[in-house]
């Protein structure tokens, strides 16, 4: 079950956009629930947590630009699409990592195809995962929760959502099996870029709190490697 927010403050856009998504959803055999909402302090408020919010920029009241980043702040890891009339504001979405934009009026090729890449995403993130052999038996991690890993002496500790989970194992055995948004940032590092939210003085800041060292032969390979994610992400 997919969860689909829309927050406009227009009731026709607001009834657009959900024929728009209920259409597509079972034109590809998904399953999905849409929420409706005509001001972003609603959506704000709300406690569901949405895998895709469609959101309009320019609202009475608060903004969706702002509602974006209290739904980032609050820890809220949907996938955003800002609707809008002007294309200027799109500059701003880099701030609170979305996903994509759509300008009204929405075009159904173009809604398509956001919808298609947003998709894939969930699929991606719902079933990577990286399987951890212990002495004990194995486990089996969600590579969305892995801030990053560490590897200290012949032992690699991981650093998830859940708790730091340590096993045998080489670093360069590691990072092949990991996705391209893991990147080796330094010997002894992978970073997942996911939740890279800022770089300073050779030091990687996560969204966590945690900051991780970047060797200085590596720092134009990991920024290069940032700037790339982030082109994705906005595809």
């Amino acid at each position: 079950m997919i969860k689909i927010a829309v927050c406009d403050d227009e009731e026709i856009m607001r009834s657009q956009l959900n024929n728009k998504i209920v259409a597509y959803m079972e034109n590809t055999n998904c399953s999905s629930q849409v929420f409706l909402f005509s001001n972003a302090e609603e959506l704000v408020e709300s406690s569901t947590d949405y895998d895709i919010i469609f959101l309009d920029i320019q609202m009475e009241g608060m903004s969706g630009m702002e509602a974006a980043r209290k739904i980032r702040e609050a820890g809220g890891e949907s996938y955003i699409v800002f609707i809008t009339v002007l294309k200027e504001y799109v500059y701003d979405a880099f701030d609170v990592e979305a996903t994509d934009y759509l300008l009204k009026p929405v075009e159904d090729e173009r809604f398509m195809r956001a919808m298609d890449r947003i998709l894939h995403y969930i699929e991606d993130k719902r079933t990577a995962s990286l399987t951890v052999q212990k002495s004990t038996g194995y486990k089996i991690i969600r590579l969305t929760d892995i801030f990053y890993c560490e590897v200290i002496n012949r032992k690699i500790y991981i650093y998830t959502k859940q708790g730091v989970i340590d096993y045998y194992n080489k670093i360069d055995e590691l990072e092949k099996q990991l996705k391209s948004y893991f990147v080796r940032c330094h010997r002894s590092y992978l970073v997942n870029l996911q939740y890279v939210c800022g770089y300073e003085n050779g030091i990687a800041q996560l969204e966590n709190g945690n900051k991780i060292p970047i060797s200085r032969s590596r720092q134009q390979d990991f920024i290069k490697a940032v700037l790339n994610y982030m082109k994705e992400r906005k595809k």
